[in-house]
């Protein structure tokens, strides 16, 4: 098993912080343009992907999950939303738009899991973005997760929006 070195946890907690600074500024500009309609985790995509090679990171997005089940056992592999590379270290992303308090994030949390096997030295996140009014209180199910950096906001006297990002829980040994 590898080890991270204070370097790589540096450069995670930079690339973290710059995912979430770049997606609160970016939908906030969008919301200026009047594009609230286009709205879902999808717009959050390209800016992440922009913010990753940016810093040099190999991507790979829509990451099959071979070996989790299938929705009905029909279709295609569940898919992990991105997997970045390089600077000696990797980790796996999911992303998730909140619409309200509650956020039910059992499907996210199973691939971040099986990504966490396959790579047990690499860390899996969550990055959950939205309202300011639904992101500060959140509450994710599982509870499995553990806030990496503080919360970024957009606050420009409108509808505030922010990035919240939270690290899969290594499971501990019995």
């Amino acid at each position: 098993m590898a080890v991270r070195k204070k370097r790589d946890l540096d450069e995670l907690s930079d690339i973290l912080f710059r995912i979430k600074r770049g997606l609160a500024g970016y939908v906030s500009y969008l919301a200026a343009c009047e594009m609230n309609q286009a709205f879902s985790e999808y717009v959050l995509y390209e800016p992440i992907l922009r913010i990753l090679t940016a810093r040099g990171y190999d991507v790979e997005c829509e990451v099959p999950c071979p070996g989790l089940p299938k929705n009905d056992g029909k279709g295609d592999f569940k898919r992990i939303d991105f997997v970045a590379k390089g600077r000696s270290i990797q980790f796996a992303i999911e992303v998730k738009w909140a619409k309200k308090k509650t956020l039910d994030v059992k499907k996210d949390f199973d691939k971040l899991c099986w990504f966490q096997e396959c790579n047990s030295a690499s860390p899996s996140f969550l990055c959950i973005f939205g309202k300011m009014s639904d992101l500060e209180n959140i509450q994710l199910k599982p509870g499995s997760f553990s806030e990496r950096g503080k919360a970024i906001y957009a606050d420009f006297r409108r509808t505030r929006y922010g990035c919240r990002m939270f690290e899969l829980r290594k499971p501990t040994a019995p």
